[in-house]
């Protein structure tokens, strides 16, 4: 079976291509806190400090007080982590399926870092080519197919003479992408799918791009334009080359890890009981029928009738469907939901028999063996207990009802109902088309009417440029400008996404007083979030009494940071 360039298989195997790079930490430096059993040392304190300054941009200066207070929050986070740990959350079933996981998610991103992502070469060229790539911007349109068996009869129908928008009324729910023929606008690099980018760079204007398998399925696309910025000059490609190169690495690390997969998966002979694979698909998709919505346990729901039976065989042996729905577990929610037909389950079902695969490729390569992942797993596997154990003293905090209350009449007009404004719009792609608009608006022309007739927007136009009532948070940027409009005026054209763009203010509703009921959840959020800290620090001092805690703080002032 096929797997390249699918990202949900990038996701299943768990080749963490981004943080491949090793982390050496060995108790270096003078001892700066005891918490418990756990030390802090001074190379832990300059890693995490040295992040501290990099996520606020450098802007903190370099004091005692700001180092004070990052070992304060790492002797905190200790006296948090033995609290999990007396609570027997490193040791209940949660807790050993989560050390099992994050086991075997670094034991794969170690073999991808070693044997594909290090292997990864990045020439000269390429980066010129893709410093000309990153400074130009396409305009194409697609049209898409969940199958490559429907992907090619669209290939087909094109190469016959149908158009982009006819066949995009067909295959678009969606009435933007259903009305413009496919169109997805300007783009560049990094704004795409990778695979979908590499064809749509790869094509000349007005040519059509055999099927492009997608995550989500298969893609017909077609460029429509091409614009390069002039004057591209070797100072600036200097300027931004390790940058470039940076990119470029990963994204040629995460298509080797594809091609390795797809190439691991053929060797594996992987062949499907074709009949259970239809019944546990649609014994899936009778659960999200009913429940409404993807669940978690979509594939993971008891099978019973079936559970012993053969659903996969491959040169590792024979799966039950029972063995396949213990290997799933070690998948998210997210990869799961992914999948939305019988092929992609078969996707699925052979990530799981090549990471397997790779697991053992790893174990005997002795990366299971190696500091570097152990400290990586024990890194993981505290930031879980961590985790785990703020979350469930969230789960503990009471807030008092009168709080609440008292909260919501002292800023009744941060609940509110937003205010609300009803537009129309005509949207047009050409000035010359806008010019002409504007003045048969200036002569009194009906701006329903003139939308009906010229607005590319179809869905829209054919109610008469009606958008409803938008709040703020559906206007995004231009909302501020959006909101000053009185009722009846009309604005444009205003240059959107690459559209010229008229609008009309129908009518504007002011914010609405929402009543306590209706707000309580919106109130209990707020008021949790102001009350978190000064909760989590109360409770960080009730569990530092069962432990035993040094703090050496006056060794911060004799850390130089560039030693380290």
């Amino acid at each position: 079976m096929k797997i390249t360039q699918n990202k949900l298989l990038l996701l299943l195997f768990g080749l963490l291509l981004a943080s491949c790079s090793t982390r050496e930490n060995h108790h270096k430096g003078p001892l700066l806190a005891v918490v418990g059993e756990q030390k802090i040392t001074a190379d832990e304190f300059v890693t995490r400090y040295r992040d501290f300054r990099e996520r606020t941009g450098q802007g903190v200066p370099d004091t005692y007080s700001a180092r004070r207070k990052v070992l304060s929050q790492m002797v905190e986070e200790e006296i948090l982590i033995d609290e999990a740990r007396r609570r027997g959350f490193d040791r209940d079933a949660t807790g050993k399926h989560q050390l099992a996981s994050i086991r075997m998610q670094h034991l794969l991103s170690a073999y991808n870092h070693e044997f594909i992502a290090k292997r990864v070469v990045v020439t000269e060229e390429e980066l010129k080519q893709l410093y000309v790539r990153a400074n130009t911007r396409l305009r194409a349109r697609h049209l898409y197919a969940p199958t490559r068996e429907q992907a090619e009869r669209l290939y087909a129908a094109l190469k016959q003479g149908a158009s982009f928008e006819a066949l995009a009324k067909k295959v678009f729910h969606d009435p933007r992408l259903r009305d413009s023929g496919g169109l997805l606008g300007d783009f560049t690099v990094d704004e795409m799918e990778p695979t979908f980018e590499d064809a749509a760079f790869r094509l000349k204007v007005g040519e059509i791009s055999k099927p492009v398998r997608t995550t989500d399925g298969y893609s017909i696309i077609r460029v429509d334009s091409r614009v390069t910025k002039p004057l591209l000059t070797e100072t600036d490609y200097a300027k931004h080359k390790q940058k470039l190169e940076a990119y470029w690495r990963y994204r040629k690390s995460l298509k080797a890890a594809a091609a390795f997969s797809d190439s691991l998966a053929r060797s594996l002979h992987i062949s499907f009981n074709e009949p259970l694979v239809a019944r546990l698909f649609q014994s899936a998709r009778a659960q999200v029928a009913e429940n409404g919505a993807p669940t978690e346990g979509d594939f993971l729901a008891p099978f019973d009738t079936e559970k012993e039976e053969v659903l996969v065989s491959s040169d590792l042996g024979a799966w039950t469907v029972e063995l396949f729905q213990q290997k799933a577990t070690f998948t998210s929610p997210a990869h799961r939901k992914w999948i939305r037909s019988r092929e992609q389950l078969k996707e699925f079902i052979s990530g799981l028999v090549v990471r397997d695969k790779i697991l053992a490729l790893a174990q005997n390569a002795g990366l299971a063996r190696t500091t570097d992942f152990a400290e990586k797993v024990q890194e993981s596997w505290e930031n879980y207990l961590l985790s785990r154990m703020e979350n469930e003293l969230r789960s503990e905090m009471v807030v008092p009802e009168d709080s609440l209350r008292s909260y919501y009449d002292a800023n009744k007009d941060l609940f509110a109902q937003p205010a609300k404004i009803r537009l129309r719009e005509i949207v047009l792609d050409r000035e010359a088309q806008a010019d002409s608009v504007k003045q048969m608006l200036r002569q009194g022309r009906a701006f329903q009417a003139l939308a009906r007739k010229f607005s590319v927007r179809r869905w829209s136009a054919e109610k008469g440029g009606d958008l409803g009532y938008l709040e703020p948070a559906d206007l995004g940027k231009w909302s501020q400008m959006i909101f000053t409009m009185q009722a009846g005026e009309i604005r444009g054209p205003l240059k959107m996404d690459g559209k010229l763009v008229f609008l009309k203010c129908e009518d504007k509703l002011p914010p609405k007083p929402r009543s306590y009921t209706a707000a309580r959840s919106d109130v209990e959020k707020a008021v949790r979030f102001i009350m978190w800290d000064d909760y989590r620090r109360a409770r960080i001092k009730e569990f530092r009494k069962n432990l035993a805690v040094t703090v050496h703080a006056e060794k911060l002032k004799q850390i130089n940071l560039n030693d380290y």
